[in-house]
């Protein structure tokens, strides 16, 4: 019963995509497969303990104060894909430096609830300790990551971010939170990348959610693949975003080295084998 009420709390596009996921995930019926599909079904269910509720009621606070912060700050968009302008903005800003207050990138660029919460119930129940972001934004769905490992007693995150202005930010964030176990990076993906997974390795969570563009995703699939542990979750943003995005999500989920794959519609999550 609780899971139906939570599959209808959600867009109509978004549980027929994860009733479907189910249903392979079931039918595949692998240890990792079960376990992938009992996090969909928690995360529908909202199913929390104590200390996690208490964890998620802080970072969701702190989001509700960034949401209504009209303070501005100046953001570089990269170009394709970035995340923090309107489609509008993008087509006349890209490649420029504009202004947006901490509000509009929150409420436009932060993964919501939902998704936030599918990330941390992914570390929760896959027992994972070594995590990257690439694309911090505010630090909320980071927030979650680190929370998740907190609970679990072990483990920590790297994030990497572009913008200088929001890196700054998301550290304040993290602060605020008493999250100690975030090292945040600032600079381009392809500047600092090559360096955060030398100096880690045996990665075995991987969110990608920054540079949304076809050639882009495909080249840090293919930079990170080979630091990864031998049984490692790679999750994609945005999917669905453009043409190109659907085509990289395509050439991921057909390579062999990716043992199972779920197409959430915004959000894609790999096992790799």
């Amino acid at each position: 019963m609780k899971f139906i009420k939570g599959i209808f709390s959600i867009s109509l596009r978004l549980n027929i995509k994860i009733i479907i996921a189910l249903f392979h995930l079931y039918r595949e019926g692998s240890d990792v497969s079960r376990l992938l599909a009992g996090v969909l079904e928690e995360t529908v269910c909202n199913s929390t303990n104590r200390d996690e509720q208490v964890w998620i009621e802080k970072i969701e606070l702190l989001r509700k104060n960034l949401e209504s912060s009209n303070t501005e700050i100046l953001v570089e968009d990269y170009g394709a894909g970035s995340q923090y302008l309107d489609l509008a903005s993008k087509e006349m800003n890209r490649n420029k430096i504009v202004t947006r207050t901490v509000g509009e990138i929150c409420r436009n660029a932060s993964k919501t609830g939902f998704w936030s919460f599918l990330l941390f119930k992914l570390i929760r129940k896959f027992g994972v300790s070594a995590c990257l972001e690439l694309g911090t934004c505010l630090g909320i769905s980071t927030s979650y990551i680190a929370a998740a490992l907190k609970l679990s007693g072990a483990g920590k995150i790297t994030t990497l971010e572009g913008a200088e202005s929001l890196a700054s930010l998301a550290s304040e964030n993290f602060h605020k939170l008493d999250l100690d176990n975030v090292k945040i990076i600032v600079g381009r993906f392809q500047d600092t990348l090559n360096k955060v997974l030398n100096e880690n390795g045996d990665m075995d969570f991987v969110f990608i959610d920054g540079h949304h563009d076809e050639k882009a995703t495909l080249a840090y699939f293919e930079q990170v693949i080979p630091f990864l542990a031998e049984r490692a979750l790679l999750v994609l943003d945005d999917i669905t975003w453009s043409e190109g995005m659907n085509r990289a999500w395509k050439t991921i989920t057909e390579d062999k080295r990716i043992k199972i794959s779920v197409d959430l519609r915004d959000i894609g999550i790999c096992v790799l084998n």
